[in-house]
């Protein structure tokens, strides 16, 4: 079975749905309803969820399978994997971990979401395993670009 592959509008559009408190069969009735007034107040109207709701009325079997059974973005960018850090696990740049040029620094992360990001972020990133913390069971990671020296 492969793995849907999704843009990184598409995947911050349901993140951000994710982080407002949608659950994944919540989304997919929304986007089949063809309404788009409960994704109004998703931070307060920040996004426009019109693409999310072209992609389910085209293909909706696609964007089901994704949110259903994950996806990878076709091409991460440095603020995407921000983003997703941010919304998904309410891991914030400066707070939790250090930005430097082009990497994510000392980001700690469970075990779950380590697997999770290490499938859905695209091949140009490459995270590197700095240390696992014993105490509090996470992984403090890099995230750099895959073509970037270590």
């Amino acid at each position: 079975m492969s793995t849907v592959k999704l843009s990184q509008w598409e995947t911050m559009l349901l993140e951000a749905a994710r982080a407002h408190g949608f659950v994944d069969e919540e989304i997919i009735h929304k986007l089949r309803s063809g309404n788009t007034e409960p994704f109004l107040d998703v931070e307060g109207g920040k996004y426009d969820f019109t693409h999310l709701f072209e992609l389910s009325k085209n293909d909706p079997q696609t964007l089901e399978k994704a949110i259903r059974e994950g996806y990878q973005i076709k091409f991460t960018t440095f603020n995407g994997i921000k983003f997703l850090l941010n919304k998904r696990y309410d891991i914030q740049a400066e707070r939790d971990y250090q930005v430097a040029g082009d990497t994510l620094d000392q980001v700690p992360l469970k075990d779950e979401a380590l697997a999770w990001l290490r499938q859905a972020i695209s091949k140009n990133w490459r995270i590197v395993e700095l240390e696992k913390r014993a105490d509090s069971g996470e992984t403090l990671v890099r995230f750099e670009l895959a073509t970037s020296a270590s």
